[in-house]
């Protein structure tokens, strides 16, 4: 048993670790798998992500991708984006990613998280 008790039939709403899209393979603990949400979700992902990827580089059919559901197809195309609350700035560092940071983003951490740029002995 995983983390948690996932509600019976949401697997159905994750994809399959194979896509139409040639060479792009989906792995996580998002993909259609039996651990959901976890940490052995995402290593289960990742595995069945690494079978896709090792049949097709033995040159074996994919197994069938599971069927989107129409539903969600048409919800996605109604769906207006918003912008997310609590973000400052504009950067890739704003969001999480990696970025080189340069001085409009520096100046935006060192506003936030001053503690980054502050030598040793002011913080010792």
């Amino acid at each position: 048993r995983s983390v948690y008790a996932a509600i019976p039939g949401r697997n159905k709403f994750r994809p399959s670790q194979t896509t139409p899209i040639p060479h792009f393979t989906l792995a996580g603990d998002w993909t259609s798998q039996k651990f959901l949400g976890s940490m052995e979700g995402a290593v289960l992902g990742g595995k069945l992500a690494a079978e896709v990827v090792a049949n097709r580089a033995l040159g074996n059919a994919d197994k069938p991708i599971k069927e989107i559901q129409q539903n969600i197809v048409a919800s996605a195309a109604a769906h207006i984006a918003v912008e997310p609350l609590g973000i400052k700035g504009e950067g890739a560092i704003a969001f999480g990613a990696g970025a080189a940071l340069g001085k409009k983003n520096g100046d935006l951490l060192k506003e936030v998280d001053p503690i980054q740029f502050a030598s040793p002995a002011e913080y010792a």
